[in-house]
This record gives C-alpha cells, sequence and structure tokens, in this order.
C-alpha cells in the first residue's frame, strides 16, 4: 500500500502541475454549463413548439411538430459538442476534417439511409401524408402515427404498429383525401325478381339519405347489378362520405340493405357474410 502511494505521489509531483489542474477546472466548468445551456435550450425549444401546436393541434402540426423539434435538439447537440471540442482545446477544424474523409469511407453503408431520408423529405415536402391520415401501403392498412424523415408508422385495426422505412414506400393509397366512398354489395339469387330487388334497395337508401346520416355528403346511388357470381346477381350501393367514415356508413346501409329486402321477401345468398 505504502509503494502505491509513494507511487501516486511521484505521479502527481511530477506530472500534474498546478496550470494542468487549473486547466482541468476551467474545462470541467465550461463542459457543465455548455451541457446546462444544451439542456435548457432543449427544454426551452419543446415548449416553444408545444406553445406554437396549442392544444388540439391539427394533423399538420402533429406531422411537423416532431420533426422540428428533431432538428432544433439535433442543431443544438452539434453546436454543444462543438463548444466542448473548444473548451477542451481540441482542434474542432481538423476533427471536422477527418470526420468528412471517414464520412466517405461509410458512405457506401449509409446508402440506405440517405435514401430513406430523401424518400421521407419527399413525403413531407410534398404533403402525401399527415398523422391521423388512414393509408394503404402494400398490405397494410392502417392510421398513420408517426411521420420523420427516415420511418413511416402506421398502426392497424388489430392494434399493431407497422414500421415501414420511407425508401420502402411504393405507392400509398391514402383514404383521408377530401371524401371517400362506402360501398355495399349484396348478392341476390338468380330466382329472384332483381327489378324488384332494385326498387327495395331504391327505397331503402333514400330513406336512409332522409335521415340526414352524419357523415355522408351525397345522396346514395343504387349502381345497380355490377356483377354476376354463380350464386346470383351482385347489386351494388354506392354514397359518397367523409374521408374516414366509410366503414361506419358501410356497415349501417348493408344492415338497412339486408332488413328491406328481407321485409320485401326477397332473398340473398345464403353465403354472404353480413357485418352489422
Amino acid at each position: 500500500m505504502n509503494y502505491l502511494t509513494d507511487v501516486l505521489h511521484a505521479f502527481v509531483q511530477n506530472f500534474v502541475t498546478p496550470t494542468e489542474i487549473a486547466w482541468a477546472i476551467e474545462a470541467t466548468i465550461w463542459l457543465a454549463l455548455i451541457a446546462l445551456g444544451a439542456w435548457i435550450a432543449v427544454r426551452a425549444t419543446n415548449n416553444a413548439i408545444r406553445k406554437a401546436v396549442g392544444g388540439d393541434p391539427s394533423a399538420q402540426q402533429r406531422t411537423y411538430a416532431p420533426i422540428f423539434a428533431g432538428l432544433a435538439k439535433f442543431a443544438i447537440f452539434f453546436i454543444a459538442a462543438f463548444l466542448a471540442l473548444g473548451a477542451l482545446h481540441v482542434d474542432a477544424t481538423a476533427l471536422l476534417a477527418s470526420a468528412g474523409v471517414l464520412s466517405v469511407a461509410i458512405g457506401f453503408g449509409a446508402q440506405f439511409l440517405i435514401r430513406d431520408m430523401l424518400a421521407g423529405f419527399s413525403l413531407l415536402w410534398e404533403g402525401i401524408v399527415q398523422v391521423g391520415d388512414i393509408v394503404h401501403i402494400d398490405a397494410d392498412t392502417g392510421t398513420v402515427e408517426r411521420v420523420t424523415l427516415r420511418i413511416l408508422q402506421i398502426r392497424k385495426a388489430n392494434g399493431e404498429l407497422v414500421t415501414i422505412p420511407n425508401g420502402q414506400v411504393g405507392r400509398i393509397g391514402n383514404l383521408s383525401r377530401d371524401f371517400g366512398v362506402a360501398m355495399v354489395r349484396i348478392t341476390v339469387p338468380y330466382r329472384a325478381d332483381i327489378g324488384k330487388a332494385l326498387d327495395t334497395l331504391r327505397a331503402a337508401a333514400a330513406a336512409w339519405a332522409a335521415e340526414g346520416i352524419e357523415g355522408a355528403v351525397s345522396e346514395p346511388v343504387v349502381n345497380g347489378a355490377v356483377d354476376t357470381q354463380d350464386t346470383g346477381v351482385v347489386i351494388q350501393v354506392s354514397v359518397r362520405v367523409r374521408p374516414g367514415r366509410q366503414w361506419a356508413v358501410e356497415a349501417e346501409l348493408r344492415q338497412r340493405m339486408v332488413a328491406a329486402l328481407s321485409s320485401a321477401g326477397i332473398p340473398i345468398d345464403s353465403r354472404v357474410s353480413v357485418t352489422l
């Protein structure tokens, strides 16, 4: 133990001078102040963005607010790191030059990241999707919960959160823009009176529209016999609705259509699954 104490004492006497101790204390103080300043700047920025968005933000605000917050945080941390290097008397210019050479070396490995960010910038710049939109991407349909420069996250009806890199997003079907169309198809057997079935559905659709159902933006239309199957003729009823109301209106219309046909004594295909 005495030997180690002597070695430590000799090291302090020979290598740690008062100047170096003063420099270490000064650097520690500067680093603490820089860290505190960065923390305050991040908190202030987040509060400013939250205040600007307000208590009931729009879909556009909920989309762009996290992106602005992330960019501001990155800028604050970059400036803080630059100041911290200066406090440690590190030549930041030479370090950045070395980082530039290193970035060229790893650029090939970052090509997918760059592709995702460019695609994300395009999605946001053109306003293709926003938080809250109901979208269809490949085989997945869900509500957009988060959009960044790198990823797109959607929540499916079963609760599954799907994360898709922006560079892998090909075709996007947005069901939350302008209007939606609720379509109900019912199969009526060939032995039934198709003309009577069409008249029954028109009367039921008119009665439904007369009630002023919330969500509809136009009168329902009986499109007629739109297809034929082995079990009968497919009759379609459609109506324009507000975005996102398609499924609720379809369920209600389907219930009304089935009830009307049943009251008129017109059978429907027993193999058709009816969602009420």
